[in-house]
């Protein structure tokens, strides 16, 4: 049986990748438009939970901008983390799993908004790693990648 998985990565490809996400959430999370933009290649490419694509910074500008408008949008937090890293030609793939969380200050409740998984593409600029691709979907019970026994 061959192994499924890639190689493991370098350390310092691991480090990019993790940085690469970490730049992402905490600008989505911040409402930090300017900087969201900055880690998409300016041909980038967004999938969102609904199958919705924005390609461009002025797409991805319009969708991000409308999601960051919302009032329900504030106070989230965005964790990716199992990076299943693996090269793909000159560009690196990355399957991970994502988490939003959130305080309801208020009510006084701290919840799981929602749990999935994104399917991503980076490409090294020079200086870092920028989003060439990013499709996020969600995993329940109901939809995600699962493989019953003998599927």
């Amino acid at each position: 049986m061959t192994n499924p998985f890639p190689p493991t990565p370098s350390p310092e490809v691991y480090t990019a990748v993790s940085a690469a996400m970490s730049r992402y959430v905490w600008a989505l999370d911040t409402a930090d438009i300017d900087a969201l933009m900055s880690i998409f290649t300016p041909d980038g490419l967004f999938e969102d939970t609904r199958g919705t694509i924005a390609e461009g910074r002025e797409a991805l500008r319009g969708m991000f901008g409308g999601l960051m408008a919302r009032d329900d949008f504030r106070g989230r937090q965005h964790h990716i983390d199992s990076l299943l890293i693996e090269p793909r030609g000159d560009d690196i793939g990355c399957r991970a799993y994502w988490t939003v969380t959130k305080w309801h200050r208020d009510a006084g409740e701290k919840i799981f908004e929602v749990l999935g998984w994104s399917n991503d593409l980076l490409r090294w600029d020079g200086h870092e790693l920028l989003f060439v691709e990013r499709r996020v979907h969600y995993w329940n019970d109901a939809v995600g990648p699962y493989r019953p026994l003998g599927g």
